[in-house]
């Protein structure tokens, strides 16, 4: 929720799990976000958190329920109660862990059938469900969402059931990402986080066969794309993905408000190239979009795989906005209206200014000779999230190039309102500052979980100008086995703050060094509070920076911090 007037220029998207932030506590999400001490750092600490943070949440994750199979029944009169529905209240009454089962008891009694008594009933489903295994999985719906919440006597499903933050923004998304697992951890590294991946992690994966960047994606079909949820790949329509959101988000009973949700992704598609494919679209000069290239100038082969490439886009491309379309227009249609944001794909840069807002009902040469509907809707859309970024194989400078490309394509097309972007998928602070320059307002990462998993800390630096430095501190080293020092000198996040009873840190150096010899779980939830205050600072700096460049003191002071900034990760 925004409490100021006058938004940051840049917030930070967490990659929630299971619909709250990673390894925080209530407790401990109180404390960083709502402290409610008296104390005015304090107090103005957890003021920024809830500024600059967006928590978000992945549909794959949080919206994925058991489905019972009904047990045949000797008597073949067909009872007034499904055995289905019972079943699948008392396994969600488990699911949750009621703290007053009787609330669960009394919701059962009350749909008796047949006059037996809904007690023994009770128990002898209770008994079976211990041994039952669900016959499958599908997404949240609306007549799901209502169930449970009438278990637990709430109002909406994200905030009782998930026990999501009422308080914070919230955005949800299909999935964070096609290339990394983030569910268990096992994620394709990028080259700069690799350094920090210790070689026995690397090796214990390559011999578990974990995901990785090589594995197949299914293809998706016209009507449906496959999402990694925990239980397998699902497919999942338009229509699915849109009831699941408005059950998750939008309250049961209609005189309430909704929660604190900006809004939803579309589905969007995979772009499965081989290395070939990816590498012939960022060679030579191919990324000029200049279709006419003579033959002589690069190879057959690499002009044949470049063809397949842009062929490839263009198909993804389409099918994503075709689900965009039939999405918006349920998510308009809905008692309350939820904010949509258009996905698209980067590598969209690589295909000509009038191919990139078609549909497969859209043919490009025939675009010329009438204006469509759904052309005319996607490209005046003013809520753009790029996906794709991860994916990238080129280097940072083309990195950025091609998404300014890209975002200058979005820009030129007709629209009244300005455009805000978003960028799902961001591993390294490379390409924090990238999407920054280029002017992207909600960034994506990962990478407080990422590093705080491995035994780095952030340790940034911004009280001067000539003191800006961005490093990362790697707490596994040994010689820090007897360092007494705080993380951070003068951090104040919960790791790092002085013990209310003296000047002493509440956590040194020598402490998380030993937790993460014994390898024990306390150790990723500091450094994760450290990280995650660590990149806050940040995205308030670039912010801070932003404001000067669009007041009277003139521009350029953006691009001089991330400069210095960079020049401070090569040292």
């Amino acid at each position: 929720m925004k409490e100021s007037s006058t938004a940051p220029r840049f917030r930070l998207l967490i990659h929630g799990q299971d619909g709250s932030i990673p390894y925080l506590t209530p407790e401990l999400i109180q404390l960083m976000f709502f402290p409610e001490e008296t104390d005015d750092h304090l107090l103005e600490d957890g003021k920024l958190h809830r500024e600059h943070i967006i928590l978000g949440l992945a549909v794959k994750d949080t919206c994925v329920a058991p489905d019972y199979q009904e047990t045949p029944s000797k008597n073949k009169k067909r009872k007034g109660y499904s055995a289905v529905e019972e079943e699948n209240d008392i396994h969600l009454a488990k699911q949750v862990k009621l703290d007053d089962l009787s609330s669960a008891d009394a919701s059962i009694q009350n749909s008796s059938f047949d006059g037996k008594d809904s007690n023994s009933t009770s128990e002898k489903l209770q008994q079976q469900q211990q041994n039952k295994k669900p016959s499958g999985y599908s997404f949240l719906n609306k007549h799901k969402s209502s169930r449970i919440c009438g278990l637990l006597s709430a109002s909406n499903y994200m905030e009782k059931y998930l026990r999501t933050p009422h308080q914070l923004s919230t955005l949800i998304v299909p999935t964070f990402s096609f290339v990394s697992n983030d569910d268990n951890g096992m994620t394709a590294y990028s080259s700069d986080e690799k350094k920090h991946i210790p070689k026995k992690q690397v090796a214990k994966q390559s011999q578990q066969k974990v995901y990785s960047a090589n594995n197949v994606v299914p293809k998706s079909s016209k009507d449906a794309v496959l999402i990694d949820t925990p239980h397998g790949w699902q497919s999942i329509q338009p229509e699915q993905y849109c009831d699941a959101v408005s059950s998750m988000i939008l309250p049961t009973k209609s005189n309430l408000l909704p929660s604190s949700c900006e809004g939803a992704v579309g589905l969007f598609d995979h772009v499965d190239l081989s290395s070939s494919q990816s590498d012939s679209l960022f060679s030579g000069n191919l990324t000029d979009k200049n279709f006419d290239k003579e033959e002589s100038e690069i190879s057959t082969t690499s002009q044949q795989a470049w063809k397949q490439a842009l062929k490839k886009i263009t198909l993804s491309v389409q099918k994503s906005n075709d689900w965009a379309c039939r999405a918006q227009d349920i998510f308009l249609n809905e008692a309350q209206p939820i904010k949509f944001w258009l996905p698209v794909q980067i590598l969209a840069s690589q295909l000509p200014s009038h191919v990139v807002f078609t549909t497969p009902k859209i043919r490009p040469n025939l675009q010329k000779q009438f204006e469509d509907k759904e052309q005319k809707l996607l490209s005046n859309h003013s809520n753009v999230a790029i996906i794709g970024w991860d994916a990238l194989v080129c280097g940072n400078n083309q990195r950025l190039d091609v998404l300014r490309n890209l975002m200058d394509t979005l820009l030129q097309s007709a629209s009244t309102n300005p455009k805000q972007f978003l960028l799902l998928a961001v591993n390294d602070l490379q390409s924090i500052l990238d999407a920054a320059r280029a002017g992207v307002s909600i960034i994506g990462s990962n990478m407080a979980r990422v590093r705080s998993r491995n035994g780095v800390a952030f340790c940034f630096d911004f009280d001067s100008d000539d003191s800006i430095s961005g490093k990362e501190m790697d707490l596994k080293d040994t010689r820090f086995a007897r360092d007494f020092y705080p993380i951070l000198s003068k951090c104040t996040c919960l790791a790092c703050r002085p013990r209310k009873t003296g000047m002493a840190p509440s956590f040194t150096r020598a402490y998380i060094h030993h937790l993460i010899q014994a390898k024990e779980m306390l150790s990723e939830i500091l450094l994760f509070t450290h990280n995650l205050h660590q990149l806050i600072l940040l995205f308030r700096q670039l912010s801070k920076e932003a404001a000067l460049d669009e007041g009277a003191e003139g521009r350029g002071h953006l691009e001089a911090f991330c400069r210095k900034f960079e020049q401070s990760l090569t040292r």
